[in-house]
């Protein structure tokens, strides 16, 4: 049986931001707020996951542990900061099976609509047919979550692991690039004033 994985890379520390990036308290049912990395999260569970690691720094994932839930794994990097996204997706592979799909999501982006996932999900081979990754791309340009297969994040069991990029940029013709009616692939929450295009308020943080 074929699984599907999500990996949240939320181990940046959203310096420019204000806050950790993982705890953007981001809104959900009517008068309340979780976590952004949790948001990423219940999205993915309720949409084509089974199972969702999210990959920290060990101050976020012990601020995190009251919002583990079934399918909800909490995973501490010990990376080198210098490796960056990198470092967490190697530490997120010690959780994947060569057969399982995966969807790579930065925390810093919006949890991707179903029918984007199902769509890049839809697109990826099997068994090692290609394509072994795809990727949306929206007005011509690429943007995220991205879609793999288990055994395509193999790099990741190796020394000094490349960007996902670049990781891209190698698979060559193994990487599709999926045409999406849905602009939110290409945003990235980096800085106060683009969190509150969305929350229509200043950025607040788990714990303020």
């Amino acid at each position: 049986m074929t699984n599907t994985v999500t990996i949240v890379l939320a181990a940046g520390k959203g310096m420019r931001l204000g806050g950790p990036k993982a705890l953007l308290l981001w809104p959900g049912s009517p008068g309340q707020k979780r976590p952004l990395a949790i948001a990423h999260a219940e999205a993915r569970l309720a949409a084509e996951s089974s199972r969702v690691v999210v990959v920290a720094r060990k101050p976020i994932v012990q601020a995190l542990i009251p919002f583990v839930r079934p399918g909800l794994d909490l995973l501490v990097s010990d990376a080198d900061d210098e490796l960056g996204p990198a470092g967490s997706i190697a530490t997120a592979v010690q959780r994947v099976a060569a057969n399982d799909r995966v969807l790579v999501c930065p925390v810093d982006t919006l949890p991707a609509r179903a029918s984007t996932t199902a769509a890049l999900l839809g697109a990826l081979g099997a068994d090692g047919a290609p394509p072994l990754a795809t990727r949306p791309r929206y007005g011509g340009r690429a943007g995220h979550p991205v879609a793999l297969q288990g055994r395509a994040l193999d790099r990741y069991r190796q020394p000094n692991p490349p960007p996902l990029r670049d990781h891209l940029h190698v698979l060559g013709g193994d990487l599709r690039d999926v045409d999406v009616d849905d602009a939110d692939v290409l945003v990235d929450i980096n800085t106060p004033a683009e969190a509150m295009r969305y929350l229509r308020a200043p950025p607040t943080f788990l714990g303020d």
